[in-house]
């Protein structure tokens, strides 16, 4: 069946995830360049103006350095070795790299090879021979990109979440598109055709690794699929990142907890509304993706949507976010009626004291100078005090126990 492939590239996706901001577009760092973004999303031929406005609310990299294996060096040193696999068919070629800095707070690595050409000359399983050396990958990423971003020793601000691949073939021109689907079906058995209509030089699928067969590496079908799985790649990055927050405040949520206290209420406020503005913007970026896709884009979008089940993951981080928000109003609330009773309290206890005071002012204005008047007095102003005192507990109780009130 591989007879009619004459070169295989993998692409190799590293998701990664920043912990402290990323550097502002303002504050480009040596080597790094402003991107508008827009070769990764395959949108509608818009005007330029209209296209400069989407960008600032759709998932985009912001900034990056792309180019050959140099991108893999840092300060001058030799590529780590684990970035160059060598496998039983010889060594992988870096053809291009990328590494990227999204504004959804997350980030991607991407690295081209060529794969040699033994590795596709039996019969074996291609993607078992490519998957472990991509996996052991996953720590020298990480050490470069701390590096590159010159994030602080011992600090785990940066990391890589997991690695992926993107399968290019490239077959005779004269193949036909049953072997080509029959190819890209090797590489990706569990995947779904999506290549989209009006394609006839290559045909695209997705599964757990997406592939795309092709004439030429270059050709807009590979280059569309490779641009598209990338930024889902980072789109599942951002709402794993957001979800692993969320359950961070949610773990900081104890409704049985005492002591609560406006003031950690209220820092807590602040996080909740920053989060709940951060993942508000994201989730309406990713929704109004596929609507300004072309028609080609939006048929490699939706099928990387559904065989990755993004859906469902959207889904739960909306859930979580409407818990968390739920939650905390409910807090607050139990604690501003906890105020409010104390309130009420202390209202309750100087109304009736002023009573008592003018009662007994009044008594000892009218007292006579008589031993028996002002005794009088006096036991009247202990009464009133008593009838006073009893009348606040009944008021209280009352108050800040309505439903005992209510069922007596």
């Amino acid at each position: 069946m591989f007879k009619d492939v004459t070169s295989v590239r993998v692409l190799a996706y590293f998701p990664c995830q920043l912990s402290a901001p990323a550097p502002a577009e303002g504050d480009v760092p040596t080597g790094w360049s402003v991107t508008d973004g827009l070769d990764d999303l395959a949108l509608q031929p818009y005007g330029q103006r209209l296209l400069d406005d989407l960008l600032g609310s759709m998932p985009r990299p912001t900034m990056e350095i792309s180019g050959g294996a140099e991108v893999l060096r840092t300060a001058g040193q030799e590529i780590d070795p684990a970035l160059s696999p060598t496998t039983e068919s010889g060594a992988w070629q870096v053809v291009s790299a990328r590494i990227s800095l999204w504004n959804v707070d997350c980030g991607l690595v991407c690295v081209t090879y060529q794969l040699p050409d033994g590795i596709v000359s039996g019969v074996g399983d291609v993607v078992a021979e490519v998957a472990p050396p991509v996996q052991r990958m996953l720590p020298a990423v990480t050490r470069l990109l701390r590096a590159v971003l010159s994030a602080p020793a011992g600090t785990d601000e940066v990391f890589v979440l997991w690695a992926n691949t993107t399968f290019a073939v490239r077959v005779d021109p004269d193949c036909d598109p049953a072997r080509r689907r029959a190819i890209a079906e090797r590489f990706s058995p569990d995947g779904v055709d999506c290549t989209p209509d009006g394609i006839s030089d290559g045909v695209l699928r997705v599964g757990s690794h997406t592939t795309a067969v092709v004439s030429d590496f270059g050709s807009r079908p590979a280059l569309l699929l490779a641009r598209l799985t990338g930024v889902h790649h980072v789109c599942w990055a951002a709402a794993l990142r957001y979800d692993a927050v969320l359950s961070a405040e949610l773990s900081q949520i104890d409704p049985g907890r005492g002591g609560l206290s406006m003031s950690a209420l209220e820092d807590q406020a602040k996080r909740i509304l920053g989060g709940y503005h951060r993942i508000r913007l994201f989730r309406l970026g990713y929704s109004s993706v596929e609507a300004h896709l072309d028609a080609a884009g939006g048929t490699v979008w939706n099928a990387l949507e559904q065989q990755w089940k993004f859906r469902l993951v959207l889904t739960t981080l909306d859930e979580r976010l409407d818990f968390v928000r739920t939650l905390h109003q409910q807090l607050v609330g139990r604690l501003q009626d906890r105020r409010s009773r104390l309130l009420n309290e202390l209202v309750l206890a100087f109304t009736f004291l002023n009573i008592f005071a003018i009662v007994l002012a009044a008594l000892t204005f009218v007292a006579l100078p008589s031993l028996d008047v002002g005794l009088l007095a006096s036991a009247i102003g202990v009464v009133m005090l008593l009838a006073n005192l009893t009348a606040y507990l009944t008021f209280r109780r009352q108050m800040n126990d309505p439903g005992r009130a209510a069922g007596a």
